[in-house]
């Protein structure tokens, strides 16, 4: 879907992508993360020619960008960002329906669209009057998404979306991109500064290091021990272990040993995370998995990781 081969990029004297590769599958939602100035954006967009390569090769759809029209190639990827940036003087309807009017398509199909939308982002419809100044933050951002997704595109940049919202709000917009994402199989790339928000989230992850890609695969996979020790430092912190944890499949851990009868029932996509919290809190060794026979012990899950 996306392929990105040996790209240079440079800003006068300052290399931001130093022979960069990347290729993302039809479907993944891929994490880059690193530290401030590692690339992130920049490599992000390269996929819309909002950035363009001095060398190296970027083809979208099988199709070199460079021999495509920028602003076709623009509408046809989705695009939200951290500032959200709505039109100030314009409805959310109307924000919404920006890149649908460029396209042609007509008022009935727009309107459609609009009210289809409103719902897959939980807004309120009577919203849809509204200028963005009258919305919270959270509804700000849900609005920059779902105009990201207005056009119905197969592929989504995001750009640090959920930077600028509280803890709380943030967490609800991750459990809604999670859930769009289930639900369209779009391909995702998301630019995020933090490791948590990148191994939630993210089924491919990109670590970046001073324009560089020093780690890239599943979450599990790049933190495992024996992985980089930059990108597990980057990710985990000081308890890489722990944080591995988080996205390591509770059901990857399961024993024949049935749980007793009173212990605690995870829900079937529960994580190793999740199970040891509740060990914790509930002061058991051993939990249930929805829908699942066995069970899983403490000692299970600690050879699991």
């Amino acid at each position: 879907m996306i392929s990105i081969r040996d790209a240079v990029v440079s800003f006068g004297a300052m290399r931001a992508l130093d022979g960069v590769s990347l290729e993302v599958g039809a479907g993944e939602l891929c994490a880059l993360v690193g530290p401030s100035g590692s690339g992130k954006t920049t490599l992000m967009r390269l996929v819309n020619r909002l950035v363009e390569a001095a060398s190296g090769a970027v083809r979208v759809r099988g199709e070199d960008v460079m021999r495509m029209d920028p602003a076709a190639l623009r509408r046809s990827i989705g695009y939200a960002m951290q500032s959200v940036g709505l039109f100030p003087h314009r409805t959310v309807a109307e924000n919404i329906a920006t890149v649908p009017r460029l396209l042609g398509w007509d008022r009935a199909r727009i309107a459609s669209r609009v009210a289809e939308l409103l719902a897959m982002l939980r807004l309120d419809p009577a919203l849809s009057e509204r200028l963005p100044g009258a919305l919270s933050g959270g509804q700000a951002q849900r609005v920059g998404i779902a105009r990201a997704l207005a056009a119905d595109p197969d592929i989504l940049l995001m750009d640090e979306p959920f930077g600028a919202v509280d803890p709380i709000t943030r967490r609800e917009l991750r459990a809604e991109l999670r859930r769009i994402h289930a639900e369209t199989g779009k391909t995702i790339l998301l630019v995020t500064h933090d490791p948590e928000e990148a191994l939630e989230l993210g089924t491919h992850v990109v670590v970046l290091r001073a324009g560089r890609v020093v780690a890239n695969g599943p979450p599990g996979a790049i933190m495992a021990p024996g992985g980089d020790p930059f990108a597990r430092e980057l990710l985990g912190g000081a308890q890489p272990g722990l944080r591995r944890l988080s996205v390591l499949p509770a059901a990857s851990a399961l024993e024949p040993e049935p749980a007793p009868g009173d212990a605690p029932v995870l829900p079937e996509d529960a994580s190793l995370a999740d199970a040891l919290s509740v060990m914790a809190e509930r002061g058991c060794d051993r939990v249930a998995l929805a829908g699942a026979t066995g069970s899983l012990s403490a000692t299970g899950l600690l050879r699991a990781q």
